[in-house]
């Protein structure tokens, strides 16, 4: 018996462009013709949702939007060259961060200096109320 471990890849930008352009199709069918033509993948109806907000929001793509919520269908006029670039680059630069304990809080510098002074001027109030739950 062999083990295969089917190992998922990402549908680039440039694919998921050429996938939907000009067809109108909502989320559903988005995710069943992703799956169709590239088995395999790693491709959710969230990221399916993210991806196209992505598009709604930028000035370099143009997408028509009819409805709202489940029932929205998106129809990709054109995305452009920069936008392709652009998605690519930001899904490189997003999937690098990966905090090693995910449990630790990490202030901001500034936001860190003011939790100081806040403590240090509660402590010195408490002193002057008298109070000495520090």
């Amino acid at each position: 018996m062999t083990n295969k471990t089917s190992q998922k890849f990402r549908i680039t930008t440039k694919q998921f462009v050429d996938l939907i352009q000009c067809k109108e199709l909502s989320t559903s069918e988005i995710y069943k013709l992703a799956h169709q033509a590239y088995p395999g993948n790693d491709l959710t109806r969230a990221s399916i949702v993210t991806r196209l907000r992505n598009m709604v929001r930028s000035p370099n793509a143009e997408i028509v939007v009819v409805g709202q919520g489940n029932q929205a269908r998106y129809t990709l006029i054109h995305a452009s060259e920069r936008f392709m670039v652009r998605a690519e680059i930001n899904h490189r630069a997003s999937s690098q961060y990966n905090p090693t304990d995910k449990r630790l809080w990490h202030f901001n510098t500034v936001e860190l200096r003011f939790c100081h002074l806040h403590k240090m001027f509660d402590q010195a109030l408490a002193s002057v109320r008298g109070n000495t739950n520090g």
